[in-house]
Formats: structure tokens, sequence, C-alpha cells
């Protein structure tokens, strides 16, 4: 038995010894670990500061952008109403447009078959229809003068 505790204590000791080196690199590596974190520690807390003051602004910026979304939004809803009544008018004077197009163009059309001759005997009536009077008072307000036949003659008399 003795011979057997020989054969196993050296081993052993061996082990413990083996372990206990261990024990001291690892101390030395951990003492070198500490001696970095207490270097590093004001860097870290500066970070973790700046990291805390960052989210706090984020905070604020969240909210601040919440309350411009709701009123973005209100401003949408609105623009959309107003964009929607826009349209509705749109479309009511365009058809409006499409009934009124052809009277213009025929009117047009009855323009270029005026000639001078034409003006000339419109200027003689001393008792012109009424839609004639009608029509030569809108030219005459549409070239800024007062709607009379008076002034409509005198208009006529210069037909360019």
């Amino acid at each position: 038995m003795l011979r057997q505790q020989q054969l196993i204590v050296p081993v052993k000791m061996t082990r413990y010894q083996n372990g206990l080196t261990r024990l001291g690199e690892t101390n030395l590596m951990v003492d070198e670990l500490k001696n970095k974190l207490v270097k590093l520690m004001p860097e870290i807390q500066e970070k973790t500061k700046n990291t805390v003051q960052m989210v706090e602004d984020l905070e604020i910026q969240s909210k601040d952008a919440a309350e411009i979304e709701k009123t973005t939004a209100v401003e949408e809803a609105a623009s959309k109403k107003i964009y929607n009544e826009v349209m509705a008018i749109k479309s009511d004077c365009e058809l409006i447009l499409g009934e009124a197009m052809p009277a213009l163009n025929k009117a047009l059309a009855a323009l270029d078959t005026l000639d001078k001759k034409d003006i000339v005997e419109m200027k003689m009536y001393s008792t012109p229809p009424e839609d004639l009077v009608l029509v030569l008072n809108a030219v005459c307000t549409l070239l800024g003068e007062t709607p009379s036949w008076d002034q409509a003659k005198k208009l006529m008399n210069n037909p360019a």
C-alpha cells in the first residue's frame, strides 16, 4: 500500500502544483484585467452617460415626432377633404365647359364671317335689337369703356 501511495502521491502533487501554477497565472490575468477595467472605467462611464443622454434625446424627439405626426394627419385629412371638393368643382366645371365649347366654337366661326360692311350696317341702326345692344355692351365692358349704345357706335368707327 505504501508503494502504491508512493506512486500516486507524486502524481497528485504534480497535479496540484500545476493547478496552483494555473491559479497563479489566472490571478495575474485577473489583476491585469482589473487594472484595464479601472483604466477604462471613466471612458465607460462617459459612454454610458452619453448613451443615457442620447436615449433621453430620442425620447424627446419621438414625442415631438408624434405631435408632428398628429398635426400632419389632421392637415392631411383637411387637405383630402379640400382636394375632393376641388375635384368635384373641377368635374362640374369640365361638364359646363363641355356644354359651352360648341357654342364658343360656333361664335368664333360666326366672328370669322364678319367684315367691315357688317359693322357699318350695325352702326346705322337707330334702334338696335336688344341682343345686339347686349353684345356691344359686353364688348365695351371688355375694352374698359362705359357700356352704352353711343359708346359702342364710337368704337365701331374703328373696326380694326
